[in-house]
């Protein structure tokens, strides 16, 4: 058997990073993800990232595995489109600002009426409804209306108040992963009730779901008598060695004690103020201050290779900071296969990581190139019974 997902049929009209990265973790486990997008450039994300021959690389891994069909559906033919497309199709992605797809037509309420099994997944910034609902919303923007930017701020000791924007797509990842298993969620309803549904997930819902557990843990509990302890991410320390960077993450007492060990400090590990996790805790600032007068020396007459030798000896959870393209070369990362290599039709030699389970019944096989823009327009128009309208379509610039 392929992937798990096999003969499901998604409908992607979502563009730039979260919606089309659903589609393509729904496309690597399987499904016939098809593509929708706009006629001529399609999909801005196209545009985005370093490419080769006009071809984006970060374009190709959040749509690989994928068909296109270049449509404009806010013309009546390109809503027949989508209308057709829904007839038999499992599940529909879109993150167009609230509510451009009723106007449109092609709003949940309009397709399940065609189709009362689709699962339909709207994905917006601060989510379908409310005073923000309209607002243009992007990783960043979220980031920082979120609180995650204050967390990160949290580095800074000297100034903890100065907020930092963790420096990658992080919320449009997230939303997509979280939107790829409620649409599998509902899959799974499905079968039971027989019906779809749709499903409302925003980029803030998604934020605040993921912090609120570790980073919130110091005002999860509200009220009085609350043993107050601070909360408990980033809580590896990182050191600069002579040659490079590394990182420990000490819980247990043994750990905390091997750790002192290896920066020749042993007695701090029976100092009442950090004999355990809870005094640690309690004592940070103090223990930050001898860090800094005995660790921070320390770890800087040490090369990183002597670092880690000394932490393996005492079972301290360690490792040296790595950069990306040192990856492939990674012993672990060989023996678990993460990165593989592809020749992509248009973009050439790439390199992408595999999708992260690993089925033993459904085993995963490798997805078609991500495609360009109306690769598939003929094929799925003949799939749908509308290729006789392709001509004349393609002279309206309805298709592409």
């Amino acid at each position: 058997m392929a992937g798990p997902l096999t003969g499901f049929k998604i409908v992607d009209l979502s563009a730039v990073v979260s919606g089309p990265f659903t589609g393509a973790l729904l496309a690597d486990q399987g499904a016939d993800v098809i593509k929708v997008e706009r006629v001529g450039s399609g999909d801005i994300q196209r545009h985005v990232g370093s490419a080769r021959n006009g071809y984006s690389g970060f374009f190709h891994v959040i749509n690989r595995g994928k068909r296109s069909i270049a449509a404009d559906i806010s013309k009546a033919e390109g809503k027949s489109i989508v209308e057709a497309l829904v007839k038999d199709a499992d599940v529909i992605i879109q993150n167009f600002r609230p509510g451009v797809v009723d106007r449109l037509g092609i709003g949940y309420d309009a397709l399940s009426k065609i189709n009362p099994g689709l699962v339909y997944l709207s994905i917006s910034g601060f989510g379908q409804s409310g005073p923000r609902a309209g607002d243009r919303a992007y990783d960043p923007i979220i980031q920082a209306y979120s609180g995650i930017g204050a967390i990160q701020g949290r580095i800074h000791r000297e100034h903890p108040e100065k907020p930092e924007q963790v420096n990658m797509l992080l919320l449009d990842k997230l939303t997509a992963w979280t939107g790829f298993q409620a649409v599998t969620a509902a899959l799974l309803a499905r079968t039971k009730s027989g019906k779809g549904q749709h499903i409302e997930l925003s980029m803030l819902d998604t934020a605040l779901q993921f912090i609120w557990a570790d980073t919130t843990a110091d005002i999860i509990l509200q009220g009085d008598d609350v043993d107050q302890r601070p909360p408990v991410g980033a809580s590896g320390t990182v050191h600069q060695f002579r040659d490079g960077w590394g990182v420990t993450m000490t819980l247990s007492q043994d750990e905390f004690a091997g750790m002192c060990r290896a920066f020749d400090m042993a007695d701090l590990a029976g100092d009442p103020r950090f004999s355990t996790l809870q005094a640690r805790t309690q004592n940070r600032l103090a223990l930050q201050d001898i860090y800094a007068e005995r660790a921070v020396p320390a770890a800087a007459r040490m090369t990183v290779a002597e670092a880690t030798e000394a932490m393996q000896r005492e079972d301290v959870p360690f490792t040296r900071f790595r950069t990306l393209p040192e990856l492939e070369a990674d012993p672990q990362i060989q023996h678990n296969a993460n990165l593989r290599h592809r020749t992509h039709a248009v973009a050439g030699h790439l390199i992408e990581s595999r999708p992260a389970p690993i089925f033993s019944g459904t085993p995963l096989e490798l997805t078609r190139d991500a495609p360009a823009v109306g690769q598939h327009t003929r094929e799925i128009l003949a799939e749908l019974n509308l290729a006789g309208h392709y001509d004349d379509w393609l002279a309206k610039g309805v298709i592409s």
